[in-house]
């Protein structure tokens, strides 16, 4: 079993060209969701690179094409084999493993969890301590797959200690990165002390913005994030992150 540091070296190493078309297009795919009415530009993953596949998508701030946002909103569908042992994903908002704000998701109880991570070095990610914040829209979880609609606020830019960085959404791409795994982590109570397990898939690539990104009812599909998911972590253990699984 590798230790997590090591699944995210091989996860977000460094973004280059040559990583554009690395498990999925960079061409969006206009995607509403019909239960809230949100239009995100899409990029998935095929079964052939992941299994079960994966899709990430984003909703910005009608002036985002223009101005550099801090905020958006997610669309995250990773895969799973049942409903008991769901498995991770993880999501890169810089593209690289080090210096970018790190997103994970998993569900545990017909519920997803999610945590934010940061490193500035090729090792263990540990918990952002910067003012990033998820607030759910909605979420579901099955047999095939976990979905999760969410609001990230102070997402687009970051800092951690003496570190720092940020993703321009007024130069009409976006750096992405994301890993996938169908074994689920352990702790998954309290999702700032979870352990994880060795990830199935993992790609980098650069991510085009379409015109459709950028939406004036941003604000109002903002409202509907009501829901902050935090899990049940000992206060003993709750800033404990596992060195290794």
């Amino acid at each position: 079993m590798k230790s997590f540091g090591n699944l995210l070296t091989a996860l977000f190493g460094a973004l280059t060209l040559s990583q554009r078309c690395l498990g999925q297009t960079s061409t969006p795919v206009v995607y509403e969701d019909p239960d809230t009415g949100i239009v995100f530009d899409t990029w998935s993953a095929s079964e052939e690179v992941t299994s079960g596949g994966l899709t990430i998508g984003f909703a910005l701030p009608s002036t985002a094409l223009k101005t550099d946002a801090t905020e958006y909103i997610g669309y995250l569908q990773c895969s799973s084999t049942n409903t008991t042992d769901n498995g991770w994903c993880g999501l890169s908002l810089g593209g690289t493993m080090t210096d970018s704000l790190l997103i994970i998701a998993y569900p545990y109880n017909n519920t997803i969890y999610t945590s934010f991570r940061y490193t500035t070095e090729y090792s263990k990610p540990t918990v952002y301590t910067g003012n990033a914040t998820l607030t759910q829209i909605s979420s579901t979880v099955n047999s095939t797959h976990y979905t999760l609609i969410y609001r990230c606020q102070n997402c687009l830019s970051w800092t951690e200690g003496s570190s720092s960085g940020s993703a321009s959404t007024s130069a009409g791409t976006l750096g992405l990165g994301w890993a996938q795994s169908i074994a689920a982590p352990s702790n998954r109570n309290c999702p700032d002390n979870i352990g994880f397990r060795e990830h199935s898939s993992e790609s980098i690539f650069v991510a085009d913005l379409s015109s459709e990104v950028a939406n004036p009812s941003y604000s109002e599909w903002a409202a509907l994030a009501t829901k902050t998911v935090t899990g049940k972590c000992a206060a003993s253990t709750s800033a404990a992150v596992p060195r290794s699984t």
